[in-house]
């Protein structure tokens, strides 16, 4: 199979702008809210929590002092036991959804939009990471883009670290190859560290696993929002 290395590059506004639209609106993503609520959550558990312990140390001191009743100890004791049941409720659900959130985030990256054309299709892509503009020819019935990610440990991933990853190229495919041509368009060289991650990163501190991804899908109408999140990417058509 020839592998034909096609190169093309512009910048300015007019290529993508044709085609689609970048969404720069200040609307919450499902994933920011879910972090904010849990940071809301947490907070919530730790202040009642607090409140529970000065309750608890407060029935101590006046016990030791002997100006408490029994009845006005049972009502403090009971409500310092709920109001600790409900700052622990609140911490594990803010752990709860933490988890959920860190394990479901997806974030765009980019927007695709291929055409189909005689002999190839006429590919746009816009990089929404560096607002950086590209239109390039593919040979081939199917297009793909393909990467690098690198997943960090469960700790980290946990904590919040997003993906570390990089868009490197992308490729025309034939749904029955039959050694029939295809051509590439390079977005930027893999380079030396992402040869040393793929390499070696599962055998540093910190790091899960580093590999290559990919995803392909057919020129059509639509406008393909191009996102990532701890697997790899994914390729959703724009609402």
């Amino acid at each position: 199979m020839t592998i034909i290395i096609m190169c093309q590059y512009f910048s300015g506004p007019s290529i993508m702008q044709r085609v689609v639209s970048i969404d720069k609106t200040g609307i919450l993503l499902y994933s920011e809210i879910m972090d904010r609520f849990a940071v809301i959550a947490g907070l919530t558990g730790i202040v009642l929590l607090g409140i529970a312990f000065l309750t608890l140390l407060s029935l101590i001191i006046r016990i030791i002092r002997r100006k408490l009743k029994f009845r006005r100890f049972v009502l403090s004791f009971l409500f310092m036991v709920i109001l600790a049941g409900f700052s622990l409720a609140c911490i594990y659900l803010s752990l709860f959804v933490q988890t959920f959130s860190r394990y479901t985030h997806e974030e765009k990256i980019g927007s695709i939009y291929a055409e189909a054309t005689t002999d190839a299709m006429q590919v746009y892509y816009v990089d929404e990471q560096t607002n950086s503009e590209y239109d390039f020819q593919l040979v081939g019935d199917q297009w793909m883009v393909e990467g690098c990610i690198l997943r960090w440990s469960e700790t980290l991933r946990w904590l919040g670290a997003g993906s570390y990853y990089k868009v490197v190229r992308f490729r025309g495919r034939w749904e029955r190859a039959d050694g029939r041509e295809t051509t590439e368009f390079e977005i930027q060289p893999q380079g030396k560290l992402w040869r040393f991650l793929l390499k070696n990163g599962a055998s540093l501190p910190f790091i899960d696993t580093a590999f290559g991804i990919g995803a392909y899908q057919y020129p059509d109408a639509k406008t393909y929002d191009l996102s990532i999140n701890d697997t790899g990417f994914i390729l959703r058509k724009s609402e």
